[in-house]
């Protein structure tokens, strides 16, 4: 009993709590959650500067100076719930040990969701250009485009889970997969363009489909990252060449495929099984970019079912005309 009691004493700060957790993380190969939690922590530990922080030290006071702080440096709000969200988890999963209690609302001060106003999706028009672009002499470029169009004609499958797909997961055109973050089976049809990438880029030794991973465990975590950025450098490049004002990233590929999949009229319960998303709430966060011209055009279509015969496009350019008018006369 006193045994148990020293170490739940022991785990009550939360670097020696964090560290046995990663430890398990390790173990069961999720490298990247075992990550993110030692970086969220040794943010939050620079923050305070006590390395001893225990969980009873966290307040939704202390907590929201914290939040403050990241602004006031140039984070995201994404960023910083980034940083919330794994910080809660930890206390969540501390609390169900038994190692502390949690109390009730001690989130509900800082930002824990998603802000889509970042637009991370294209247009099929710039996904074709993409398709089309000349890149003869350029191989780096050329197999990071290729990669995109794969991740997209694959229903917006992940970098991490691309490059991970083994020879064995797929069969008979047929590709089933688990996906790293959430665990789901998705099975995905392989249509004949997606065919063709795997077919250029076919790995005759080694358990993989694409040539980017050669080890597992630690050591194919530290490739995946390597090959994360070095893709994502490319893929600016390839977003300089086509003179996009959004750069294409890693995770453009997958929110366009949701974006473009929502406009062609397939219910959100369909992209949300198709992505392998946990819920349809998630799911909403990938359509919720969409432009402020979008959704005028929709509200302008839903005003003339009840104002019908006006045109509401030139009311709203003179409602424009007279606005700029009105700031113009120092009234702003």
């Amino acid at each position: 009993m006193r045994q148990t009691n020293k170490r739940k004493e022991q785990m009550n700060t939360l670097i020696t709590f964090v560290s046995s957790l990663s430890e398990e993380l390790e173990q069961s190969g999720r490298h990247g959650t075992a990550r993110a939690y030692h970086s969220s922590l040794n943010r939050l530990l620079e923050f305070t500067g006590n390395q001893q922080l225990t969980f009873s030290d966290l307040t939704p006071g202390l907590l929201k100076c914290y939040e403050q702080l990241l602004l006031a440096e140039g984070c995201k709000r994404n960023t910083v719930s980034l940083y919330m969200r794994m910080l809660r988890s930890v206390c969540n999963q501390a609390a169900s040990r038994g190692i502390t209690r949690i109390p009730a609302g001690l989130f509900d001060e800082v930002f824990t969701g998603t802000d889509s106003s970042e637009k991370r999706a294209v247009n099929p028009a710039v996904i074709r250009r993409l398709r089309e672009l000349d890149l003869q002499g350029n191989s780096t470029l050329e197999t990071a485009r290729d990669l995109f169009l794969l991740s997209f004609y694959l229903r917006g499958i992940p970098f991490v889970d691309l490059i991970r797909l083994r020879k064995s997961d797929l069969s008979r055109g047929m590709l089933r997969y688990r996906r790293s973050k959430t665990g789901r089976l998705l099975t995905v049809a392989v249509e004949p363009c997606a065919q063709e990438i795997l077919r250029k880029y076919a790995v005759k030794n080694g358990v993989y489909l694409l040539p980017v991973l050669t080890k597992e465990g630690k050591g194919g975590y530290r490739q995946y990252q390597n090959a994360l950025r070095r893709y994502n450098l490319h893929l600016h490049r390839l977003s300089a060449l086509l003179g996009l004002k959004t750069n294409l990233t890693s995770y453009v590929a997958r929110h366009s495929w949701a974006t473009a999949a929502y406009r062609q009229g397939v219910p959100v319960a369909v992209i949300s099984e198709s992505l392998g998303h946990s819920s349809e709430k998630v799911t909403y966060t990938y359509l919720a970019s969409f432009d402020n011209r979008t959704l005028s055009r929709a509200n302008r279509k839903i005003i003339e079912l009840i104002v019908p015969g006006r045109n509401t496009q030139s009311q709203a350019n003179k409602f424009k005309k007279s606005a700029c008018n009105f700031q113009k006369s120092g009234y702003d």
